[in-house]
């Protein structure tokens, strides 16, 4: 570990909270991480179907420095609803950009799709993200709750061969108070792999006379591609923060070592189905200078960590049980 202390979460970067709303029997929900000040923020997007909004402000040419909040939710372009509540939630404490005389709120949002597998009717509104909002605390439950309460994995054999995917968190301590940690929904078309030994943690499951194991979803597209994707939109979103002090061009890296990272334990990733997106957020509480490729490193291994801790901590829901649930079946 090179004296690097892996801890639990994204909310071990001080001034960060995070809150869920979690609705388990139309299998959606929403997870909003809240900044106790305004963040220097940045954005990296290499997915081909996202579903955002707000997040033209985190360019580095906009204007836009910092925000006070990132909103992730299910419910595909309905979902983005749950971030007018948090920006209620925000304007009513006079949280936001003093503009025009009033405080304007910034709390850009990201997107998973999850309404195929409980129904195709609910979504997260506006009422769900204040109440995210309202829930937000140090704690971070991670699983199948939240915008990972209907997140799934390993779609390309189809709806009926998915495995439960999640929100997990991670963090990495670097030494002398300086914290980077992420907050990672996982619901990708392809499996999840351990980098750290290649093996398959997650995927599509092997069918009945070959229970007990995961296809690798690589091999499929490459030796046994599915007809259409039309059913599997899938994507991973989430966000990775730190003490440091960041400029806005070091916190969109910042988010891009967080892709790099998507690339390490979710394969395939940033298909033309998925809608892959990282947020950065720099508190800027540590003041000292920062070595910004050992930054962006740790953001990697959380980002990893999380991903994994997701896989891990999730329970089957809709029929699609977790990895832990179909292998203890198997």
């Amino acid at each position: 570990m090179g004296g690097l202390t892996q801890t639990g979460k994204i909310t071990d970067v001080a001034g960060i909270t995070v809150g869920h709303y979690t609705d388990a029997e139309h299998a959606t929900g929403c997870t909003v991480v809240l900044c106790q000040s305004p963040a220097v923020a940045g954005i990296d997007v290499r997915g081909a179907a996202p579903g955002s909004r707000d997040t033209e402000l985190l360019h580095p040419l906009a204007t836009v420095e910092r925000v006070n909040g990132i909103v992730l939710t299910g419910g595909s372009v309905f979902g983005l609803a749950s971030a007018d509540g948090a920006t209620q939630f925000l304007f009513e404490r006079g949280i936001g950009n003093r503009f025009g005389g009033t405080s304007i709120p910034i709390c850009p949002a990201a997107v998973i799709f999850d309404l195929a597998l409980a129904t195709r009717a609910v979504w997260p509104n506006a009422q769900n993200g204040y109440s995210a909002c309202e829930a937000a605390s140090d704690d971070v439950p991670q699983g199948s709750v939240g915008a990972g309460t209907g997140a799934t994995l390993g779609g390309l054999r189809g709806p009926r061969r998915r495995i439960k995917g999640g929100i997990g968190t991670a963090s990495v301590e670097l030494g002398h108070g300086l914290v980077l940690g992420a907050l990672i929904v996982v619901n990708p078309i392809g499996s999840v792999v351990d980098p750290d030994t290649g093996r398959i943690v997650a995927g599509p499951r092997a069918v009945a006379r070959e229970r007990g194991f995961f296809e690798d979803s690589v091999r499929i597209l490459i030796e046994d591609p599915p007809d259409t994707h039309a059913e599997s939109w899938n994507t991973v979103i989430g966000v990775v923060a730190t003490n440091a002090a960041l400029n806005k061009k070091e916190a969109c890296r910042l988010a891009g070592a967080g892709q790099d990272a998507i690339s390490l334990a979710v394969r395939p990733a940033h298909t033309a189905v998925d809608g892959d997106t990282i947020f950065a957020l720099a508190t800027g509480e540590f003041e000292r200078p920062v070595h910004q490729d050992r930054l962006r490193a740790a953001a990697t291994r959380a980002v990893v960590a999380s991903i994994l801790s997701a896989v891990e901590h999730a329970t089957g829901l809709g029929g699609v049980p977790s990895a832990a649930e179909y292998l203890a079946n198997g």
